[in-house]
């Protein structure tokens, strides 16, 4: 499953938890906890080309970004449904 122009799931949303000091996707099933790269992804995700995306987070993290991983963890998102392409909408 490709996305395209990735943003969160309307059932979705991303927060940061001060007690435990994590960064977190919330959804009615449960919760996953995000590690600093994949928040900065999920954080991208606001409906910008894929290209863009990765050339925002190459900018703001030079030398860190794997851009081969980016659509990886985004189809990985995308299958748990907690994304879906803007496009769609």
């Amino acid at each position: 499953m490709t996305v395209d122009r990735p943003v969160l799931a309307g059932h979705v949303r991303y927060r940061w938890d001060r007690l435990r000091g994590q960064h977190q996707l919330v959804f009615p099933e449960g919760l996953l906890i995000l590690n600093e790269t994949a928040a900065a992804i999920v954080k991208s995700c606001d409906g910008r080309t894929l290209a863009d995306l990765i050339a925002h987070l190459n900018e703001s993290f030079p030398g860190e970004c794997r851009a081969a991983d980016v659509p990886e963890f985004l189809d990985r998102l995308a299958k748990r449904g907690l994304l879906r392409n803007a496009a769609d909408s």
